[in-house]
């Protein structure tokens, strides 16, 4: 037979299981919150003799490009020249601007100008 205390402990295990997961959750171990490694909505670029911040500003919907050196303002560009702007993507050694409902542009640096676009 099974002992009172046994049962007790059978009980609670599921419980703990849960809430274990869900903590990990709410503690940001993972979960659609987080955007993909290697995304964000500031990045930095070097290259070219060049050191850039650049700066997804999904509000105004538009790319903001600052010099990393001193913080100048350098550029903006809006949706005609990038397409729509939500957020950075870098993958492979390539920049992508992405828009809200996930469509990519590549965008070939230094020029700032769109390479290619896609869907994801």
């Amino acid at each position: 037979m099974h002992s009172p205390a046994s049962q007790r402990v059978r009980s609670w295990w599921p419980a703990a299981v849960l809430w274990a997961g869900l903590l990990a959750i709410v503690l940001g171990g993972f979960g659609p919150a987080h955007p993909p490694s290697g995304s964000g909505r500031l990045m930095r670029w070097q290259g070219a003799g060049r050191d850039w911040l650049l700066v997804a500003d999904d509000a105004a919907n538009r790319l903001v490009v600052y010099d990393a050196t001193d913080g100048r303002l350098l550029r903006r560009l809006d949706p005609a020249v990038v397409g729509d702007v939500a957020t950075l993507a870098r993958r492979d050694g390539r920049l992508y601007v992405v828009g809200d409902d996930g469509a990519r542009n590549e965008l070939r640096l230094p020029q700032l100008t769109v390479a290619a676009s896609g869907r994801r």
